[in-house]
């Protein structure tokens, strides 16, 4: 049996939709989502209140954990796809897990989702559908068909386009997700 997230991470998403879970829950965002959240006029206000109130705190990140955010996001393909914003959620959501019984990323965004699935962390949805799948890219030349692990514009050996590709994909176990 599953517990219920003791903590949640939410992502800028959550102050645009104004989508937080009960206050029951402890909530965090890092000093990224803040300064995106402080640009959206509509949001403004509702962080800088979160914030106030304490209904909402700011998660710390190591660069221990943001390392390996950075680390495990570039094995699985995402590096390119996801904004430093998105590593610092992750990497707030790693350091938290060790202190919390349990922490769940709020989040709609499909390649955040992925890393989280990747780092054993679990996520929720905000109003979109979520992933179903872990999945792993790699990169592939379009002209001589060579595999790369890492995202480049131009092959190596023929100097032609590189695209992403799906490597493999697992299934999401619904008890990972809040």
């Amino acid at each position: 049996m599953t517990h219920p997230p003791t903590a949640y991470v939410v992502d800028t998403r959550g102050f645009i939709a104004g989508v937080l879970p009960p206050s029951v829950h402890e909530l965090y965002v890092t000093e990224g989502v803040l300064a995106e959240a402080r640009g959206k006029i509509e949001t403004a206000n509702r962080a800088i209140v979160y914030i106030e109130t304490g209904r909402v705190k700011i998660a710390n990140i190591l660069k221990k954990d943001l390392s390996t955010a950075t680390s495990r996001a570039r094995e699985i393909g995402e590096i390119g796809r996801l904004s430093d914003v998105d590593l610092g959620i992750a990497a707030a959501a790693l350091g938290l897990s060790q202190t919390r019984r349990e922490v769940a990323v709020l989040t709609d965004d499909y390649a955040l989702q992925n890393l989280l699935s990747a780092l054993g962390l679990r996520h929720g949805r905000i109003t979109q559908r979520g992933i179903i799948k872990q999945i792993v890219y790699r990169y592939r030349c379009t002209v001589c068909g060579r595999l790369l692990r890492q995202a480049t514009a131009n092959c190596p050996d023929c100097g032609s386009r590189v695209v992403r590709i799906r490597a493999r994909e697992r299934r999401i176990t619904s008890r990972r997700n809040p």
